[in-house]
């Protein structure tokens, strides 16, 4: 596909030599993500854990957070193997993904907003 129609990457005319560098370089991305999934993970579960058992708000918060780190493992995973496997066959990139991180952020986003809309509820009418 390099150098075809619509396209702006060249075709290589010679081998493209790969260092170890590269792979770390992945590696050290995909430990990136995974410490931001033990994070939100640890957080979720954290209020799980000392919420009271009576108020199902509080458990709500974790709750609603935990798919939320789940689908930022099910990325993470997804965006190493699919870099991995473009640096083994030597594909000349794009390695950036815009639409994924965004996505992301977005649910992450919209779950802290809905949390913060059910505890301002619960606090209203209690």
């Amino acid at each position: 596909n390099a150098g075809g129609i619509g396209t702006l990457v060249l075709p290589r005319k010679v081998p493209m030599k790969l260092e170890p560098k590269v792979y770390f370089a992945n590696e050290r991305t995909f430990l990136a993500w995974l410490h931001l999934v033990l994070i939100l993970a640890a957080a979720s579960l954290t209020i799980i854990t000392y919420s009271t058992s009576e108020d199902i708000g509080s458990q709500l918060y974790g709750i609603v957070l935990l798919p939320v780190s789940v689908a930022y493992t099910f990325y993470a995973l997804w965006q190493y193997r699919r870099r991995s496997l473009m640096i083994k066959h030597r594909e000349p990139g794009p390695f950036i993904d815009v639409v994924g991180p965004t996505t992301l952020t977005v649910i992450l986003m919209a779950s802290i907003t809905a949390q913060f809309f059910l505890k301002l509820h619960s606090i209203m009418y209690d």
